[in-house]
């Protein structure tokens, strides 16, 4: 091989080195940013962080801003109410169904609990 070759080999080594540094370096940005989020969302759950007050100020704004607009000509709409109103009975059948199964287990913790006071208050067995 002449120099002029072992340059061109060098050059383009060199040339993939340099776009899998820069790839690299993108992929730590990207984590870094990933994590900077994911701490930011975190203080915000938590109530604390840097902003305090002010981010849960703005998030509540941006709520206020996506929270869609209550249209007054709904009210007088019998198929939105309908549907509003098939949307209430059936939270209200899951919310029932879950109350169903809560009773239940109450119940059967009650008798558990009232089982094993009477085999310890019963008197030992006698031979």
């Amino acid at each position: 091989m002449g120099e002029t070759e072992e340059k061109e080999v060098k050059k383009n080594h060199g040339d993939k080195e340099e776009e899998h540094n820069k790839a690299e370096k993108a992929d730590k940005k990207e984590k870094k940013k990933d994590k900077d989020k994911k701490d930011k969302n975190e203080d915000d759950k938590k109530g604390g962080g840097e902003e305090g007050e002010e981010g849960e100020k703005k998030s509540k704004k941006k709520d206020k801003k996506t929270k869609k607009e209550k249209n007054p000509e709904d009210k007088k709409d019998p198929e939105k109410l309908k549907m509003k109103l098939q949307k209430i009975e059936e939270k209200i059948q899951a919310m029932v169904l879950k109350k169903d199964e809560i009773v239940k287990l109450i119940h059967e913790a009650e008798q558990a609990k009232g089982s094993a006071v009477a085999v310890a208050d019963a008197p030992p067995p006698t031979n």
